[in-house]
């Protein structure tokens, strides 16, 4: 285990106060949260198991009030990237990885816990507890493009379905963690977020509305909703989490046609959402990339994350 601090940079302006980036932030690397089964067939179970692990990115504070947390899920088409980078870098533009979005909210006072799950790769145990309705097929367009780029054979539709699975267990399992650790990060354990990118956003997802992981808030960026699992398990009921939910105007086609159906579910259940489309984005933009807000005013994607896990997680009881 590692243990760093840094120097807070420069804060934002005095119209984002609230969400100030004024703390320091200390990095404890590579905690386990989990041990989970891999090799797994379906005749003789797991082979072995391994460690999942986390970072956590600490804001440095007077250590008085209890603070909000989050835990970030990377990307990488369940195939690729882990918690310390999952950056695909298409041109000029690069996404923003997990460990930066974790680095910069805790500047502004969360405590930020960036996750590895396991992936296709490793066979993974898709456990007890699932989250696809009997019969689903997965659309692995991307997952499988992904596969021929690291040089793997395309997946077969178990494979995909008990990658899916074993994901949203894993995610699950850090929430778990979290709250377990509540009182060792000075965390209220009523004010957990939970956030994702890609296949990160997607298993982010599975896990709070499919798993019930007993999260205050959920932020998604170009995660897919299976319809299927949205009709089951999205029910609008209270208590469930909101979602700010974003997607690239020229998002990954499969992604584009994935959301129609379950979003307008969504919208007629009543689940608290919020849906934000970026100009001219494909599936890899940056956190400082111009956003609208419901308001139609102009932001960036970050700061209109902050508003809403502001909104939500009540940042502002902590000071």
């Amino acid at each position: 285990m590692k243990v760093n601090v840094n120097q807070p940079a420069s804060t934002q302006s005095a119209g984002d106060a609230f969400v100030a980036k004024c703390h320091e932030v200390r990095v404890i690397e590579d905690l386990t949260y989990a041990m989970a089964g891999i090799q797994y067939t379906a005749e003789g179970g797991a082979a072995s198991y391994r460690a999942l692990q986390l970072d956590v990115y600490e804001p440095v504070d007077d250590g008085r009030a209890l603070r909000p947390a989050l835990v970030m899920a990377c990307g990488g088409a369940f195939t690729r990237g882990d918690r310390k980078s999952d950056v695909v870098p298409t041109g000029e533009v690069r996404n923003t990885s997990a460990s930066e979005y974790c680095r910069e909210f805790a500047r502004r006072g969360y405590v930020c816990f960036a996750i590895d799950y396991r992936l296709m790769q490793e066979a993974p145990d898709p456990g007890w507890t699932p989250t696809l309705p009997p019969g689903t097929l997965i659309n692995s367009e991307r997952v499988n493009f992904v596969r021929a780029q690291e040089g793997l054979m395309p997946c077969t539709p178990q494979m995909m379905n008990n990658t899916y699975e074993a994901a949203a267990d894993d995610i699950s399992q850090a929430v778990a963690f979290v709250r377990a650790s509540a009182l060792r990060f000075r965390i209220d354990a009523s004010r957990i977020a939970l956030a994702g990118f890609s296949a990160g956003a997607t298993a982010a997802m599975n896990a709070a509305y499919a798993q019930g992981a007993g999260v205050a808030a959920v932020v998604a960026l170009s995660g897919r909703i299976m319809l299927s699992m949205a009709e089951s398990c999205i029910l609008g009921a209270p208590g469930e989490p909101p979602l700010l939910l974003f997607v690239g105007e020229n998002d990954l086609p499969s992604q584009l046609q994935s959301m129609v159906a379950p979003v307008e579910h969504i919208q007629r259940v009543g689940l608290v959402h919020q849906l934000v489309r970026i100009p001219g984005a494909n599936h890899f933009y940056p956190r400082t990339v111009d956003v609208h807000a419901e308001s139609d005013e102009r932001t960036t994607l970050e700061s209109l994350m902050a508003l809403f896990l502001h909104q939500h997680l009540r940042l502002s009881a902590m000071r």
